[in-house]
């Protein structure tokens, strides 16, 4: 009878830790809405920074970046936290404009998170102008605006409540919560907008700054009856590209995301080497080492591949946070996969390349 008793107990502890690893990771995600939570935040423009949009060296962009969080976290289940985002943007206008360009670019992301089937779905365009300083454009200031559909829905029934708690017995989900839900689903539209400005500063040292802003019509975010409102998110990204030479360089990136006092900082460095084309000035193939950190939660090796024009990124967050017990020292894998192409065979170099 004790024996039986200690198991009750112990199942009990256990589903007791379950609940508050799900209502903490339920509150968390609420107050961030379930915004750009990923390591290579740059490798996912159109969501971290409209004005990003149509900022590269072709006439199109696709790109699909996939991030698992916790896999093993809760019973056993290897795909309970998972983000993914596919995107595509367009570059245009470069030769009526000569010394600007316009970018024009779509994504969706989805995000499940626990056992609820807490759920974000977004569906969102951009629109940027791009206008360059001199005629090699080494220096362009961008700017742009977004649009998003937004979809939040989540199962309560799939949750665990007090009120459920019945003793000798464990939690049985049939009882009524008591909880005044009013609502399992609502839709949302969330406007955006930002700066980005690209520098050459030195033929070796590439400069890139951007700020955002999410959140600027700050919808109605809730599923109670209430008037609980997203508050206006800030970002800021950075960049800073050492070309060592014509085959190695060094790729340092900084990110800040501020809302409703709640904050995220990354950082971390890429070390790419490319072999030689002897046909063509562009790399056949590209590698790619670095690590990544995020302050207070995780630490993030990262390695790479590229083939031509496309680009292959793998990391893995290895949690240091308190959240490293509940999760079962699981971390999650991160990939972003992107390639950049021209239906023209000579296209306008808009973004400035040094040669050495």
């Amino acid at each position: 009878m004790k024996k039986n008793y200690k198991v009750r107990i112990t199942n009990y502890k256990v589903k007791a830790n379950l609940v508050f690893l799900l209502c903490n990771l339920y509150f968390v995600i609420c107050s961030f809405s379930q915004d750009i939570h990923f390591t290579q935040f740059f490798t996912t423009p159109l969501i971290l920074n409209p004005a990003h949009t149509g900022y590269f060296n072709g006439n199109y962009r696709i790109g699909f970046n996939f991030k698992a969080q916790w896999p093993f976290a809760i019973n056993n289940k290897i795909y309970t936290y998972h983000t993914e985002s596919p995107y595509v943007d367009l570059s245009f206008g470069e030769k009526k404009l000569k010394v600007g360009w316009f970018g024009l670019g779509f994504h969706f992301l989805n995000d499940a998170a626990g056992d609820g089937s807490l759920q974000y779905q977004r569906f969102g365009g951009s629109f940027a102008y791009h206008q360059a300083f001199d005629k090699h454009h080494k220096y362009i200031l961008s700017a742009g605006a977004g649009l998003s559909y937004v979809i939040r829905s989540v199962d309560f029934s799939k949750f665990y409540f007090n009120n459920q708690w019945v003793e000798d017995m464990g939690f049985n989900t049939s009882l009524s919560s008591s909880e005044p839900v009013q609502r399992e689903s609502f839709q949302m539209l969330d406007v955006s907008a930002g700066l980005h400005f690209g520098g050459q500063i030195h033929e070796q040292v590439k400069l890139d700054l951007g700020i955002s802003m999410l959140h600027i019509n700050r919808p109605k975010h809730t599923f109670f009856n209430n008037d609980e409102r997203l508050g206006f998110r800030y970002q800021a990204d950075a960049g800073v590209q050492y070309k060592i030479d014509e085959q190695m360089s060094l790729q340092f990136n900084a990110y800040y995301g501020y809302e409703k006092a709640a904050s995220e900082i990354v950082v971390g460095t890429l070390f790419s080497y490319s072999s030689k084309n002897k046909f063509t000035s562009n790399p056949q193939h590209s590698f790619y080492i670095g690590a990544y950190y995020r302050a207070k939660d995780a630490l993030a090796p990262t390695v790479g591949y590229g083939f031509k024009s496309m680009r292959f990124l793998l990391n893995y967050d290895i949690t240091l946070s308190k959240l490293v017990t509940a999760s079962r020292a699981n971390g999650g894998p991160e990939l972003s996969i992107v390639y950049v192409g021209s239906w023209e065979r000579q296209f306008n170099r808009k973004v400035y390349c040094p040669k050495f």
